[in-house]
């Protein structure tokens, strides 16, 4: 019984890994700000953004390692189905679940968002099995699809200048962040033919491209503070999101990709801090 509970606990750690439910979240409350952002009210539109966002975000995550199985092999064997604990097909039957439940859920508030997610969900395939060998183009469209969960939840509501501020931000942050994944997978990405900066230009071309982005973001956060009366709250969390975004750089000026990996996740912890940030942005 014990080795049977602990295979299905590993399945179910695959499961979210694969997911990559702090990603998908993230996502997911990207969409709520977007909404609460221009003037959203209703709880239940904010759960079902949520629900949408995380559904296509999910059913992003896993067609995409679906789709760098033989990548992850060499970059990071660790990876679900890498490691076996998840089957190909499983991963691709998942995706398409996740995909078809989001789409569903969108279209069911009305035609315009479900056309919305559609093209979301199309971007995303398109990213996965193509676009990603592109020179930047890659970059861009993940950095795109994230502002854009921040876009779609006001499409629930209104659009306003803080949507704008914050997708904008959210864009940048992302794009930053890509370029030191590009660091973190230049061995992999090189055998495949995956042509990011690190491996056309070389890793310390990367990690500059990476710093020039972050340092844009970084006197862009400060900007609503000046021009648009942010409180107290947006303050203290853009300080610490910048403070972060520092230590993750420092990190990986070694141009390991090791620290790279470790840069990356840092980040990813700055993402919330973000987001509630903007959510925030009224407080004193």
């Amino acid at each position: 019984m014990k080795i049977i509970s602990n295979d299905i606990k590993k399945r179910i750690s695959a499961w979210l890994n694969i997911i990559r439910v702090g990603n998908s979240v993230a996502l997911g409350i990207a969409s709520v700000v977007g909404y609460v952002l221009g003037n959203g009210v209703n709880v239940l539109s904010a759960i079902k953004l949520f629900f949408i966002a995380f559904s296509i975000g999910g059913g992003g995550n896993v067609i995409n390692d679906y789709c760098d199985r033989y990548v992850d092999s060499i970059n990071k064997p660790w990876r679900p189905i890498p490691l076996g604990l998840i089957k190909p097909r499983e991963a691709l039957i998942a995706s398409l679940a996740l995909f078809t439940s989001g789409i569903l859920l969108a279209f069911s508030h009305s035609i315009i968002c479900g056309l919305i997610a559609l093209a979301a969900t199309i971007l995303v395939f398109l990213y996965s099995y193509s676009l990603k060998k592109v020179f930047l183009v890659g970059n861009i469209v993940i950095a795109f699809l994230t502002a854009l969960a921040i876009i779609y939840g006001a499409t629930f509501s209104q659009l306003t200048v803080h949507v704008a501020l914050a997708s904008l931000y959210a864009f940048l942050f992302n794009l930053g962040r890509e370029f030191l994944k590009g660091i973190e997978d230049v061995e992999g990405d090189k055998a495949f033919g995956i042509a990011t900066i690190a491996v056309l230009y070389g890793s310390r071309t990367a990690f500059h491209t990476s710093v020039c982005i972050f340092t844009i973001l970084i006197v862009l956060s400060v900007m609503p503070i000046i021009t648009l009366s942010y409180g107290i709250a947006y303050t203290i969390l853009a300080l610490f999101v910048n403070f972060i975004i520092i230590v993750s750089l420092l990190r990986a000026r070694t141009l390991k990709a090791s620290d790279a990996l470790k840069a990356t996740r840092m980040l990813k912890a700055a993402v919330f801090a973000g987001l509630f940030a903007f959510l925030l942005h009224s407080s004193f």
